[in-house]
């Protein structure tokens, strides 16, 4: 039986990535996809979505716009690029009437919530006001796979991973609601990089999603080669998704995981407690190694 699953996204590339490979692996069964703020503005990352689904043969999912902004803070600096619409067809689909919000209400307080996974690759603002409205979404969400955190050093500040930066308030509500959390963060999205010859691959299988997700990628993976001199680039979102299609990729630690909302330095940090010292109860598994072989094959699974 398939999983269901609904994504909600911020879409830059790797989210298109995951779209993709959510729409298409044979384990996984997309049921909507939600949108919020943050790599751009959210009427860029909701036409970016909609270019995606068309683009990938995927408009029979219905899309739900979301959070504009975050629940507190002001929106952070990103790159111009992140701000430019794909170089994709227009959507000829518009999203849902209903908002993001509203609907993760109904879904998940209706008959099908308790056997959909929630995945957010973003912000978790449209899930933190959900819960807002209505506490009783926590259990009913049978597990949550977020691409979200580090326990180590982040990516926007060295304390702070973008995703959860980007909104601080909205996360700390997720975080301390008492859902079943798996948390896939930066550590383990930078064990499992796309390489040049995983995109020549990619290109060999001549299905059009194959072919859109390696054009989306190839520019960032050059990136990683040229600046960072990586031997390929981490596309973070696909890594959860994927983790959702095949759970045993994933090498996960229980850990109690607190989100710092005031420090100076250190606002948006996860603060795991990885070693256990602390004695407090566990509210997250983090991913701490991912099985890359296992990974690039269930990409390759939903992109033939």
């Amino acid at each position: 039986m398939k999983q269901k699953l609904i994504l909600d996204v911020d879409t830059g590339f790797d989210d298109a990535v995951a779209i993709l490979l959510a729409g298409y692996h044979p384990a996984l069964e997309l049921v909507a996809v939600c949108v919020s703020h943050g790599n751009a503005p959210l009427e860029v990352t909701l036409d970016n979505t909609l270019r995606v689904m068309r683009a990938g043969g995927l408009e029979h999912v219905p899309v739900y716009a979301g959070a504009a902004r975050a629940l507190v803070a002001e929106p952070l600096r990103t790159d111009p690029l992140q701000h430019k619409r794909f170089d994709l067809p227009p959507a000829l689909t518009e999203p849902q009437p209903q908002r993001a919000v509203e609907f993760l209400i109904e879904h998940y307080l209706g008959p099908d919530g308790p056997a959909t996974i929630y995945a957010p690759m973003g912000p978790q603002t449209n899930l933190g006001l959900a819960l807002q409205l209505e506490s009783r979404l926590a259990a009913r969400i049978p597990r949550l796979v977020t691409m979200a955190g580090a326990y180590l050093e982040g990516n926007t500040t060295p304390s702070a991973e973008f995703n959860v930066l980007a909104d601080p308030e909205a996360a700390h509500i997720v975080f301390t609601a008492g859902c079943n959390i798996t948390m896939v963060g930066l550590e383990a999205c930078y064990q499992a990089l796309i390489t040049p010859d995983d995109l020549t691959q990619m290109r060999a299988f001549t299905t059009p999603r194959a072919a859109l997700a390696a054009n989306i990628m190839q520019p960032h993976v050059e990136w990683w080669l040229e600046v960072m001199q990586w031997a390929g680039g981490p596309v973070y979102d696909a890594v959860a998704v994927a983790a959702i299609a095949e759970p045993a990729l994933l090498q996960t630690k229980a850990a109690h995981v607190e989100i710092e909302l005031h420090g100076t330095l250190t606002r948006g940090r996860t603060v795991a407690d990885m070693a256990g010292w602390h004695q407090q109860p566990p509210n997250v598994e983090v991913a701490v190694k991912v099985d890359r072989a296992r990974f690039i094959e269930v990409l390759f699974e939903g992109l033939r």
